[in-house]
């Protein structure tokens, strides 16, 4: 796997090279095999000026620390973000230039996590602190486990040397603002990791960028978390059999629907333990379904969802098998229903205990089922 370095920037370039020193001398080593670096108009001049051209910061940094791979850094890995009326940006000043840069930045991480052979290295240390605290709420969305944020401290009196890029190998004196002499050999550079929450289950079938906006992203977002942690009530609608998520009727086949009615009913009408006031960890009232058991579940599952659930079984492990297929199949509607996939979505059917002896129930809790009569309106 690839590691990628992408960094915000401002008219101080030297982030760049700090951050690359300071990924080298972690153990074990980092070294970028590419460097992006998203800024300002003003801020690739800088770039190209103090980092990119021959014998300039990133050259001189190669040549002393030899990384392998050599970062690749080219004119056309320095992009200038654009503002609110599509022009390249000088700098970052009106909440719509903030929010034309947020789409981008969002759009930019979304792309190169696509890259399954990358692992990307972001550090917000340079450009303007929204910027920073942009490209860390767009790797909140879309950064995946491998996927790191980084912010670089560097000693404060050698902050402002402009000619201060990293540490060289053989230690040069500089001169601050003040006249001041200083070593390179003094000069500190820590780069602090920061931890980040990964919604990127929670934007699974999300919308590009390109359609909405970063906005609009992260209230769905929030809208998502709020389903994970109090979901909607789930309604069986038991004269129309029908099942609702909140107000949103559910469209099932009919074996999907005797499985989704009976695991409904069997967690309200059967449940083995009625002391508890909400259901927890507890998988009491899940249905044993195996070779050993299949008969007797399945004959089980359809009274309490009164319908078919599968067709005859031709063998002893067909059974269990299209049993499977359909929880696989109802789970994938119950997904592209409510846009949450996987162990994020409260509605979908679990299972649990050992391969042979596995069981399937819901989840939902049962305060959040209810059974009656809905309209299209309600």
């Amino acid at each position: 796997m690839r590691d990628v370095l992408v960094a915000v920037g401002g008219l101080t370039p030297q982030v760049v090279t700090e951050t690359l020193w300071a990924l080298h001398h972690r153990t074990p080593p980092i070294h970028p095999a590419e460097v992006w670096i998203l800024t300002t108009q003003a801020g690739r001049k800088a770039c190209l000026e103090k980092l990119l051209r021959a014998n300039r910061a990133l050259a001189r940094f190669i040549r002393e620390y030899r990384p392998k791979p050599m970062p690749r850094c080219q004119a056309s890995h320095v992009i200038i973000l654009k503002g609110a009326d599509g022009k390249p940006l000088d700098d970052v000043r009106s909440e719509r230039d903030n929010q034309a840069i947020a789409d981008q930045l969002a759009e930019f991480i979304r792309k190169q996590v696509e890259r399954s052979d990358v692992r990307l290295h972001c550090s917000v240390a340079g450009g303007r602190k929204t910027m920073g605290v942009l490209l860390a709420s767009a790797l909140q969305l879309f950064g995946r486990a491998e996927d790191r944020l980084y912010h670089v401290l560097v000693s404060p009196e050698f902050e402002s040397i402009e000619e201060f890029f990293f540490p060289p190998r053989r230690p040069r004196w500089l001169t601050d603002k003040n006249g001041r002499r200083l070593l390179t050999s003094q000069a500190s550079i820590e780069l602090a990791e920061l931890p980040y929450v990964r919604l990127r289950g929670l934007m699974a079938q999300a919308p590009p960028i390109a359609a909405t906006s970063f906005g609009k992203l992260v209230t769905l977002a929030n809208q998502r978390l709020s389903l994970w942690h109090d979901p909607d009530p789930l309604y069986l609608d038991g004269r129309a059999k029908r099942i609702w998520i909140g107000n949103r009727p559910l469209p099932l086949t009919p074996a999907m629907m005797t499985l989704y009615r009976a695991l409904i009913r069997t967690k309200l009408d059967h449940c083995s333990r009625p002391d508890l006031r909400t259901c927890g960890d507890c998988t009491d009232c899940y249905v044993p379904f195996t070779k050993v058991t299949w008969d007797t579940s399945k004959a089980l599952l359809e009274e309490r969802g009164a319908g078919t659930l599968l067709p005859k079984a031709k063998g002893p492990d067909d059974a269990p098998e299209q049993f499977r297929s359909l929880v696989s199949k109802l789970n994938k509607k119950l997904d592209d229903a409510i846009g949450l996939t996987g162990s994020p979505n409260p509605y979908r059917v679990r299972s649990a205990g050992p391969k042979k002896d596995t069981v399937y129930g819901l989840a939902l809790d049962k305060t959040k089922l209810r059974v009656g009569t809905r309209t299209d309106g309600e």
